[in-house]
């Protein structure tokens, strides 16, 4: 336990320290594929260069947590190896329609934009704790995500 309160504090620190380094361009949006814990669709949109809304609409495997759910999750992100590599913290609302339960999602990961591409890759643990409805806490969530850019000529003409 003692370990992952450093590890928290590690990637915490690292978070406000290259909180000035931007990844991605205002307007960027993409839409993909989550596969893991739970697989469904993911929707991200960035408002600006640190900070992101992302959707996730999938369906839970694991037998106590069976059934479909989506998260609304604010993120933050923090440049770690160039402009296009990032971690990322946040947390948001999440419903889960098969235990009609409400409450909130967390997530904490790495997101890579492949330099030249359409493609970002990210990849993830989003653990839930459900207060309204059927209570409970999921911590199976991890998940790997593949995202087409959907505006990236729009976007991204000057980068290259």
């Amino acid at each position: 336990m003692l370990i992952m309160k450093i590890l928290c504090v590690i990637f915490l620190c690292m978070v406000q320290h290259y909180n000035s380094f931007a990844q991605y361009t205002a307007r960027e949006s993409a839409l993909g594929i989550r596969a893991g814990g739970a697989t469904g669709i993911t929707y991200k949109k960035f408002f600006n260069s640190n900070f992101a809304f992302e959707v996730i609409a999938a369906k839970d495997f694991p037998e106590d947590n069976d059934g479909i759910f989506i998260s609304g999750l604010f993120e933050k992100h923090a440049a770690l190896a160039g402009k296009r590599f990032s971690a990322l913290i946040g947390g948001g609302p999440s419903y889960h329609f098969e235990r009609n339960s409400f409450g909130l999602a967390a997530i904490i990961g790495f997101d890579w934009r492949i330099l030249n591409s359409p493609l970002n890759l990210q990849v993830d643990w989003s653990p839930g704790y459900y207060f309204a409805g059927e209570k409970g806490f999921t911590t199976v969530n991890a998940a790997f995500s593949v995202r087409y850019i959907l505006n990236r000529k729009q976007v991204y003409s000057d980068d290259y």
